[in-house]
């Protein structure tokens, strides 16, 4: 079979690393988060220029100098991986890709992914349970959503993947535990 990438996609508190969890062991795959690839490196470039090492959403130089040095290297050390013939989980919102159709192709010719097949799955739910989620983890750099939690829900609803030529399935994760069958069936792999 050949080596598959999976874009792990949605809000943040959708409960992406669960799910990437899970099909990296259910399918023995490798598991890439973004956040524990980058956390560490993105919290320090920040400090160094002054702002709160969580600080991300509304942070000019974040966007503008550190978003895509992360991405890269996520998309980078995925790479690799597919390369060797490993398929991979990549656990990040990519929101701010969403409206690049061309983004999956830019890939492709990249890294030369002729044997190598993208899928994306967008982790959805109830807007109830994501605060509900939040507010639970209760992580620091979720204090400017729960600020404006109405243009963060505004947000993400108007954020739809535009990517071409890649098929986009989606999984509902408003349930307390994740159906192991549903997640079977959203990929359409055989186990």
């Amino acid at each position: 079979m050949e080596p598959t990438v999976i874009f792990l996609i949605g809000a943040a508190g959708s409960g992406k690393s669960t799910i990437g969890k899970l099909i990296a062991s259910e399918y023995n795959f490798c598991y890439l988060d973004k956040d524990i690839v980058c956390n560490r490196f993105t919290g320090l470039l920040l400090e160094l220029q002054g702002h709160s090492p969580h600080e991300r959403d509304g942070c000019v130089f974040y966007r503008e100098r550190v978003m895509d040095l992360e991405y890269q290297t996520l998309l980078d050390i995925a790479n690799f991986n597919l390369q060797l013939g490993l398929s991979v989980v990549l656990d990040a919102p990519f929101l701010s890709y969403f409206s690049e159709r061309n983004f999956i192709n830019e890939l492709r010719e990249k890294y030369d992914w002729q044997n190598v097949k993208p899928l994306v799955l967008q982790v959805t739910l109830d807007f109830g349970v994501l605060k509900e989620r939040m507010q639970a983890r209760a992580l620091e750099r979720d204090t400017s959503k729960f600020a404006d939690w109405d243009g963060f829900v505004k947000g993400i609803q108007e954020k739809r993947c535009l990517w071409e030529d890649i098929e986009i399935k989606q999984i509902d994760n408003s349930a307390s535990t994740v159906d192991l069958q549903t997640m079977h069936e959203a990929l359409s792999f055989d186990k």
